[in-house]
């Protein structure tokens, strides 16, 4: 996950380019509709750069120019906060889209500010991850800041698909573990993610500090979804509680000073 990714928003952007978001998101509104972002994007991650809070007025500017109201949904959220590029948010969004776990790395490593990596290792400490990958970077740093190790076969399994448990599990280790949990480090702790014990505490944490998860038909069959914790993450409900991170004003271990 790393450098730069592509355009960040601009109010001055080609009329093309937004009547394409604009449609995009008039076609389904988060969270019974999904955004999805391409898997492991050949290009990096970090160049996106979020208005933050000492900029809510640029913020304000974007989110009223998609959608016509500041009230955003959590993609145009993640989008005008500069989490997601537009490009990501467009390309393959569907009802059904979930996350790996390489991009809820992205995601949180933007959320951070997508910050310098020290001493990063000339060659990957993961077999499936190398130094060339756009997202090294991003693991690298959330293995430092013990948000996620990598599985106990000492692989990183970027792509992956992401639980709930997943991101119960990183979301309490961002907010740096406040119920005691060990620290995690790189790169061959376990990271069972379909394990419901392993993540009890995690769990239990998200739902008291963030909420319920939104009841919605994620899968566009007309049905209000049964979701359990253990089945793939769909990519609108980690916007969701991502975004509920940010309103509960939790930052991301190891955010510099200032964003």
């Amino acid at each position: 996950m790393l450098s730069a990714f592509s355009r960040s928003l601009a109010p001055a952007r080609p009329l093309r380019r937004v009547l394409t978001l604009t449609v995009a998101l008039a076609l389904g509104a988060l969270p019974v509709g999904a955004s999805a972002v391409v898997p492991h994007p050949q290009t990096a991650v970090a160049a996106v750069q979020p208005p933050r809070n000492n900029a809510d007025t640029e913020y304000n500017t974007c989110v009223e120019r998609l959608v016509g109201d500041t009230s955003p949904m959590p993609g145009v959220w993640a989008v005008c906060r500069g989490y997601l590029d537009e490009a990501e948010y467009v390309v393959r969004r569907r009802h059904d889209a979930t996350v790996t776990r390489a991009e809820l790395v992205r995601l949180l490593y933007r959320m951070a500010g997508s910050p310098a990596v020290k001493d990063l290792p000339a060659v990957s400490p993961y077999a499936d991850v190398p130094a060339s990958d756009p997202d090294y970077a991003a693991i690298i740093w959330a293995a430092d800041a013990g948000i996620t190790a990598g599985w106990d076969d000492g692989l990183f399994h970027p792509d992956d698909r992401a639980s709930r448990y997943t991101l119960s599990a990183f979301l309490y280790r961002a907010a740096g573990s406040p119920e005691g949990a060990a620290t995690i480090r790189r790169p061959k702790l376990v990271e069972r993610d379909a394990r419901k014990s392993r993540f009890a505490t995690e769990s239990r944490w998200l739902t008291r500090t963030l909420g319920e998860y939104p009841a919605a038909d994620r899968d566009g069959d007309g049905v209000t979804d049964k979701v359990k914790p253990g089945d793939p993450l769909y990519f609108s409900d980690a916007l969701y509680m991502l975004r509920a991170y940010e309103k509960a004003g939790l930052k991301v271990v190891g955010t510099p000073a200032g964003n």
